[in-house]
């Protein structure tokens, strides 16, 4: 089953959500025939949250259609809009509608560190991808974080079915290897560069790339987030994939923690890859309509 036929677009009632529609509407022209949805939550009055002039749910909804339509036309009965918790009410309409991609964006005034992009992509029963303010709806270049592990695995299977999407020919992929003990010694780092792609010839053997050519890029450093965000820079890509979790740091640093740094430092478009169910929570066991998952990549 390809990704991503079910997309929920999470919407704030902000002039950011323009930027936003204009990516969702870059990834409908990708996917054909994939069902968008378009939800605001609306704060109870009070919370303290949310935009300064208290409105009803008839008006917040009106708001929402005449901003969706200007992208969607004919889309109004997929906007709504519902109360409550932001965190909680998005992951509920995620579970109930079967979404297996969440968009959501990111405004440069707000603080916290993009603390609800972050946790989404912890909870969430599906992939989400965290639009910055400001990105550009383009899709140029995209660089898949890797670390060999059945995670990193379906993140590049999916940024290779994105770039092909986008009619890239290649793909980057980026995997970062670090060692305390050898770390500034040549030697290493050239046998640890050999190892390196050996390793990544078993691991891209039995996987999907969709006909796009992955070109790796190892570097040796202590930090994933940095090295994407600035390889990304360099290569003009504009799009960063990555697993939510990997292998021990012995074998690599691509980590829960390494997803969360770059959803927290990236200023590019950062996509978070779930297999749906691989997060199951008691409020999807209560939703939940089909439990069943595809099949994960497996690799040698």
């Amino acid at each position: 089953m390809e990704p991503f036929q079910r997309v929920t677009v999470g919407l704030a009632r902000a002039e950011g959500d323009l930027g936003l529609l204009e990516y969702a509407l870059r990834l409908a022209e990708l996917r054909p025939g994939a069902l968008f949805q378009f939800v605001h939550v609306l704060d109870w009055a009070g919370s303290g949250r949310g935009p300064a002039k208290v409105v009803d749910n008839g008006r917040a909804r009106a708001e929402i259609v005449e901003t969706v339509t200007r992208y969607f036309p004919g889309a109004a009965s997929y906007c709504s809009v519902i109360h409550g918790t932001r965190l909680d009410r998005l992951l509920e309409f995620a579970v109930t509608e079967q979404s297996d991609l969440l968009l959501v964006g990111h405004c440069r005034r707000r603080s916290g560190r993009r603390s609800l992009a972050r946790r989404l992509a912890m909870q969430a029963p599906c992939s989400l991808l965290m639009v910055p303010e400001g990105s550009a709806a383009s899709l140029r270049g995209v660089l898949c974080a890797i670390d060999f592990s059945e995670h990193s695995a379906l993140a590049l299977s999916t940024a290779t079915f994105v770039a092909g999407r986008a009619g890239l020919s290649e793909c980057l992929a980026l995997h970062v290897f670090f060692s305390e003990l050898t770390a500034g010694l040549e030697e290493f780092e050239v046998l640890a560069r050999g190892q390196e792609r050996d390793h990544f010839e078993r691991f891209t053997a039995p996987l999907d790339l969709h006909g796009v050519h992955v070109r790796p890029v190892f570097e040796q450093g202590p930090s994933v987030a940095h090295a994407a965000t600035r390889l990304a820079q360099d290569e003009g890509v504009d799009l960063i994939v990555a697993g939510t979790r990997g292998q021990s740091r012995s074998a690599s640093i691509l980590l829960g923690s390494e997803s969360e740094h770059l959803l927290m430092e990236t200023p590019i478009p950062l996509l978070i890859v779930k297999q749906r169910g691989e997060r199951m929570s008691l409020l999807e066991a209560l939703f939940d309509r089909d439990l069943s998952t595809p099949p994960a990549p497996r690799f040698g």
